[in-house]
């Protein structure tokens, strides 16, 4: 079992999201503290450049995220749409 650590500035931004996708963002979360990279059931792609760093596809939304494989942590770094996630 993972635990799933959010950062401050990913919990803001999420705070304005629609409510259709704070519910997928939280199964997503949820799923993350059992399978660290769930990439069966969602679209998610390790970044180039970055060591254990990933991000998923929920829509127009992003969720970067790291692994830390020997704490058994996964930090949520960022989730914000496509737009501003990547500038």
């Amino acid at each position: 079992m993972f635990e799933v650590e959010i950062s401050q500035r990913a919990k803001k931004s999420s705070k304005n999201l629609q409510a259709h996708y704070r519910h997928r963002i939280v199964e997503f979360l949820l799923m993350l503290r059992e399978n660290p990279v769930p990439a069966e059931f969602y679209d998610i792609k390790k970044l180039k450049g970055y060591v254990d760093t990933y991000r998923a596809r929920i829509g127009d939304i992003r969720i970067i995220f790291e692994v830390e494989w020997d704490k058994h942590t996964v930090n949520v770094l960022l989730i914000e749409p496509r737009e501003t996630v990547y500038s």
